[in-house]
């Protein structure tokens, strides 16, 4: 069942991603607490995709599969045969894109759980979520299930127990890929409450309590000297600080639900928001050389001026600019993500890689 206002809040969210947030943190412009506090996108995407699963039409576990690993790696190894292709042009050339030998790049490339020793800045920075994506996917109809088994007054039990295992896995070392599977699993699993949230319309006074209770909470734990302001370094791996700060930016972001809608669909945004809903995934994956392009320009007019107000303007032109030029990549290889696979009578319908 398609939902209007979940596409436009899937394709704000893949703007805000490839357009803002990595311009804040690809290119030189303020402090890393300060920008930090922006960093809820990703808890987004993966609430998306539990409410986009909620509302789909279910199939078996097997056509599920079958149907959905396709629609991510096709995409993927695409980008990845595009890398390899850079890589041997560069060799002709008498250059590089990586130290490894050429045979070395390509095979350690195709591993989908490490990412590929490029030397250029950006072009696999954004890749961390791929291996965290294909890990939950399989466990997102058994986490539907399990939803849908509790009553209602238990559905909360599998959060508060994420919760509880995301505190007790803050001190324990070399568990970066399962931290992160584990906190995106809570907004996954948080996305399977969107049509409830549709329902029920939690006031707002509700919302600022739950998000000043939040807030205290969060300043009084760094407060302690055992975790920073920094919400950059809390994400990597995602800590139980990251996870307070994430709850109290959706409680915002759901206070604010009709102006985003609103912005989303309004007359020339909404032509964008289409693209990035669509064809997110390939927008996302090739984004890095698009912010290749527009560099040398940011960066000879960002050393003009260090007032702070011309270093905002700088961040929002640059945000514009990636957003339009990157939809040259959906014209090129969008095809790639919404490609139909016929498996034994399954089909691989046009769908959004966060649609389900």
């Amino acid at each position: 069942m398609r939902d209007e206002k979940l596409d436009i809040y899937r394709g704000l969210i893949m703007m805000y991603i490839i357009g803002f947030i990595h311009t804040l943190y690809w290119f030189p412009n303020f402090g890393t607490k300060i920008k930090s506090f922006f960093l809820f996108e990703m808890a987004v995407v993966f609430f998306i995709t539990g409410a986009s699963y909620s509302l789909s039409n279910k199939k078996s576990y097997g056509k599920y599969i079958i149907s959905r690993i396709p629609r991510i790696l096709i995409p993927y190894f695409i980008f990845i045969i595009f890398l390899v292709f850079i890589e041997y042009v560069a060799n002709i050339l008498g250059t590089t894109i990586t130290y490894l030998s050429f045979k070395e790049f390509v095979i350690s490339s195709f591993n989908v759980f490490k990412e590929p020793s490029v030397t250029l800045e950006f072009i696999t920075w954004h890749l961390w979520f791929i291996p965290v994506y294909l890990i939950l996917v399989p466990f997102i109809p058994v986490m539907y299930n399990l939803y849908n088994a509790l009553g209602n007054k238990f559905k909360y039990i599998p959060m508060i127990l994420i919760s509880c295992l995301i505190v007790y896995m803050h001190n324990i070392d070399n568990l970066k890929l399962f931290k992160n599977v584990i906190f995106y699993a809570f907004w996954i699993y948080g996305g399977f409450f969107y049509n409830k949230l549709k329902e029920i319309k939690i006031s707002k006074l509700l919302n600022l309590a739950i998000i000043t209770l939040m807030s205290a909470i969060l300043i009084y734990l760094i407060s302690k000297d055992q975790f920073v302001m920094d919400m950059q370094k809390n994400k990597f791996p995602p800590n139980f600080i990251f996870l307070i700060y994430t709850i109290i930016a959706f409680n915002l972001l759901y206070i604010l639900r009709d102006y985003i809608l609103n912005i989303g669909k309004t007359k020339y945004i909404n032509r964008l928001v289409n693209q990035y809903s669509t064809y997110g995934f390939t927008l996302y994956l090739y984004h890095p050389f698009t912010y290749l392009l527009v560099r040398p320009i940011y960066i000879y007019l960002f050393d003009i001026s260090g007032n702070i107000i011309y270093k905002i303007i700088m961040v929002l032109i640059n945000t514009v600019l990636v957003i339009y030029l990157n939809l040259i990549f959906a014209k090129v290889f969008g095809k790639f993500e919404n490609i139909k696979i016929l498996i034994k009578g399954v089909q691989n319908d046009k769908k959004n890689l966060y649609e389900i």
